[in-house]
């Protein structure tokens, strides 16, 4: 019954996201111009990409993105209708069911470019490309790169990369694909596209308050790519992007901490890739450096392989490792000081940092939740307020979290 509930309201937001998109369609048509669809995959930095894109084409283009309503076969309809959810309860979906037609009747802003971070789970439907494409049909893709996040749900990496490439090798003879072909696995998976290839040419571009590691080059270079195919010159993208380009919280965040250091929040997710070029940045700082590493989730036969490569790069990039979560624990070597949750971290870190540290904080979503470990470290509170998960829902839930766990 739960799961044809399930299959019932996701096919029912796929039919309401796709007359959506038909109305816009039919608004630029009124105007003479054609509605553009971009697609961006990848194991890592697709939001980044998106928000890189975006800026980059602002205010050429008027710009909708799915960033509000998630990169799900939920969240994509979600975004296209301008709805988000916000405590994810039964109560919460009856709100946005109900509301979903009514976007339909009053929502009627047209934009030039929909832009959409396409994320997959699973080889199966509809945790899959082959079913989002079913909402969506872009004619530019971006595909950023492979790795082994939510290998737990694939057999291999080579299948997570087929899955993913379904967006490039679904483009019309008419589109284009811009591509890491630098990741092999990219090159190897979109071979058969008709589309017009263009190969991403990473590119360094300062951005004020965030301190970046270089994989944000590819994601940069990628979002130059797409403003030239759709003629925007590369230094007014350039320029647009200094101008408008801005990251989610959580993602490479400065911020004053306790005791003169300074914080690198990178709290808002991890997976292997990102984790590695955050500890490459790391080295770059004076000592003493500090590496707050969370747990790497849905790794699947991964996970001790990862966990443990990305331990030896820490005793490379950092004078101390803290570690929190069960498989850092367990994965983690005996250089490491491990804690299971934020807050016994928090209140060691509060007791023995060094001064003047440089501190990196990463970790993957739900019950590591290392954002909360910054909040106890920011220099100034009023700082928190620019961490990721701050609405009440996640606040709550976190606190909940920490009651039942305080014990252990």
């Amino acid at each position: 019954m739960k799961t044809l509930l399930s299959t019932t309201v996701i096919r029912y937001l796929r039919l309401l996201a796709k007359l959506q998109l038909a109305k816009i369609q039919l608004l630029q048509q009124l105007k003479h111009k054609k509605l553009i669809i971009v697609g961006i995959t990848g194991s890592a930095g697709k939001t980044s990409c998106l928000f890189a894109c975006q800026a980059a084409l602002t205010p050429e283009f008027r710009v909708h993105t799915n960033y509000t309503g998630g990169n799900s076969e939920t969240g994509i309809p979600l975004g296209i209708l301008g709805l988000k959810t916000q405590d994810y309860t039964p109560l919460d979906w009856l709100r946005i069911l109900l509301l979903a037609p009514l976007k339909i009747l009053t929502n009627w802003h047209p934009y030039d470019i929909l832009l959409l971070e396409m994320g997959i789970d699973s080889h199966q439907s509809p945790k899959n490309m082959a079913y989002l494409l079913t909402i969506v049909k872009p004619q530019i893709g971006i595909f950023l790169n492979v790795t082994s996040v939510h290998l737990q749900n694939f057999p291999s990496l080579t299948a997570i990369a087929l899955e993913k490439a379904k967006l490039i090798n679904s483009l019309p003879s008419t589109g284009t694909a811009i591509i890491n072909i630098d990741d092999p696995l990219v090159r190897q998976s979109t071979q058969i596209t008709i589309a017009k290839k263009i190969p991403i040419k990473p590119i360094h571009i300062p951005i004020p308050n965030h301190i970046l590691p270089p994989i944000y080059n590819l994601t940069l270079g990628a979002a130059i790519n797409l403003a030239q195919v759709l003629q925007i010159d590369p230094n007014t993208a350039i320029h647009n992007i200094s101008a408008n380009f801005h990251l989610p919280p959580g993602r490479s965040s400065l911020f004053k901490g306790i005791k003169q250091s300074q914080i690198i929040d990178s709290s808002y997710n991890s997976s292997p890739l990102a984790c590695q070029e955050m500890l490459s940045l790391l080295k770059t700082f004076p000592n003493p450096r500090i590496a707050i590493l969370g747990d790497m989730r849905e790794l699947g036969p991964a996970t001790a392989g990862e966990h443990q490569k990305i331990y030896q790069s820490a005793l490379k990039a950092a004078d101390q490792i803290i570690s929190v979560g069960q498989e850092t624990f367990k994965h983690f070597g005996p250089q490491a000081t491990k804690f299971l949750y934020w807050w016994q971290a928090l209140e060691y870190l509060q007791q023995h940092l060094p001064q003047s540290s440089t501190i990196l904080v990463k970790g993957s979503q739900n019950t590591i939740f290392l954002e909360e470990l910054v909040k106890g470290l920011l220099a100034n509170q009023s700082d928190s307020s620019l961490l990721c998960r701050q609405s009440n829902y996640w606040l709550t839930a976190k606190h909940h979290f920490k009651i039942s766990h305080s014990a252990v």
